[in-house]
């Protein structure tokens, strides 16, 4: 298959030269009369290449890079410009683009420039593939499957990520609190700066304000010498707060002048230290009978909360189970050094029925054990050492047969993107963000199960 090649050329004759030009060298080309019509393109289709005036009167050159950059990192995006406008050019490759090209230009140079940058950019997406791979996540991303619930939620998130308003999770334990948090973070302009997550519940009060704040030596029994608080360590990034229900009430006032003043002041310490952190708190219960109680201040949560968000918990989102039991599979049987490529039936009914009251931790735990269990390649019941849960319709599912797991986790797959699509009224960009994954991994996926959006 070709490469496709984006030209987006305001003067008519220079874009159909280009387009003539690319074509007879076998690359797959569409064009763009403007910065916009080039903008809505890239939403709709995986280009391999960007090749883009540098001056147009509705969006430029530069204006188009930055859209660009926002939604894909590694896209290849070449400038075409004029003499005069190369200092422009050259501040555009500070910006993301691979190069630039000068009018008028000779033919060859444009050829070769081309192919290096197509090159680069097979390279990058390789990387990326490896890195995905090397990556040791405790649970796979947030918006596997395809429920309403999680796609109203990414909806918000996709919306709030890149501010610096706070956000509050609520969510029962294990649903993925903190791995929504890190989204967060890395959806937003503080993503190449620190995430520090702090348990608030794991903590003694001294211990965590300490952690917090720092402290000076001398400040409490043990404190030998000085020790910076991650507020301060965090500076630029994000902090995650977990269980922020757990903190007395003296902390609480120190959190929010912390939150209200930008500054923190170490345990026994006198001078303050300017901090610029984003929080995003999380806690497994509802705030407001603690609050109702004087436990938790008002005026905090209501700092804290400036985003609320609900992270529904497992049971509410029977949708993502398939896709949820091939990603801790796949985890185990490469940790244990087994395989397994086919389930039961009554496996997939069972855990349709499950309560999963321990949500997403706990199904990772049943599967790893089942994994440690399971005798040959088919996952059994007997493998997940739960009992058996009646069929939702009422009756057991035929169970003399196993179905492969690839084509259970391909229907769910479809599923997902369909859903998604419908979310995002049909915006591809949108729905991959929905679905958590790259633009080109889900034009890959769209390909693959024939689905037009």
């Amino acid at each position: 298959m070709s490469e496709k090649i984006l030209v987006v050329e305001d003067e008519a004759e220079m874009r159909q030269v280009l387009a003539r030009f690319l074509t007879r060298l076998g690359y797959d080309v569409h064009t763009a009369a403007s910065g916009e019509e080039g903008w809505k393109a890239v939403e709709e289709t995986e280009f391999d290449l960007v090749l883009s005036d540098l001056a147009m009167d509705d969006l430029n050159g530069i204006g188009l890079l930055e859209r660009v950059r926002a939604t894909d990192a590694n896209l290849p995006f070449i400038i075409l410009t004029g003499v005069g406008t190369i200092e422009t050019a050259v501040e555009a490759i500070k910006l993301g683009a691979f190069h630039y090209i000068t009018k008028p230009f000779k033919q060859r140079d444009v050829e070769i420039l081309i192919r290096r940058a197509l090159e680069f950019g097979k390279l990058n997406r390789k990387l990326d593939t490896l890195r995905l791979h090397e990556e040791d996540q405790e649970f796979p991303k947030m918006v596997v499957g395809s429920s309403k619930a999680m796609h109203d939620l990414l909806r918000k998130v996709e919306k709030i990520s890149d501010s610096q308003a706070s956000v509050l999770i609520e969510g029962e334990s294990g649903t993925g609190k903190e791995l929504l948090a890190r989204m967060i973070h890395q959806n937003s302009s503080r993503r190449d700066r620190p995430f520090v997550p702090i348990d608030c519940g794991a903590l003694t009060e001294t211990l965590l304000e300490s952690e917090l704040f720092g402290h000076v030596k001398g400040a409490f029994t043990g404190a030998i010498r000085a020790k910076r608080g991650l507020l301060e360590e965090a500076q630029g990034g994000t902090v995650f707060l977990d269980e922020i229900s757990n903190i007395k009430l003296s902390t609480q006032v120190k959190l929010l002048r912390a939150i209200q003043e930008r500054e923190i002041k170490p345990v026994g310490g006198n001078q303050t230290i300017q901090i610029d952190v984003r929080f995003i708190s999380a806690t497994n219960r509802n705030l407001q009978p603690a609050i109702q109680e004087k436990s938790f201040r008002d005026d905090l949560y209501y700092r804290l909360a400036v985003v609320p968000l609900y992270l529904p918990p497992l049971r509410e989102r029977p949708e993502d189970i398939p896709l949820l039991i091939d990603h801790f599979l796949n985890k185990f049987c490469k940790a244990y050094k087994k395989k397994i490529s086919t389930i039961r039936p009554s496996v997939l009914e069972a855990m349709y029925g499950w309560p999963w009251k321990g949500n997403i931790r706990e199904l990772a735990n049943i599967l790893e054990r089942a994994v440690l269990l399971a005798e040959d390649e088919t996952l059994t019941l007997d493998c997940l050492s739960i009992e058996q849960v009646p069929a939702r319709g009422g009756s057991a599912i035929a169970d003399n047969t196993a179905l492969p797991l690839k084509q259970v986790v391909e229907e769910a797959e479809k599923s997902a993107i369909v859903k998604a699509l419908k979310a995002a009224d049909s915006n591809r960009t949108m729905a991959a963000r929905l679905l958590g994954i790259s633009r080109r991994a889900f034009y890959d996926k769209m390909a693959q199960y024939g689905i037009d959006g």
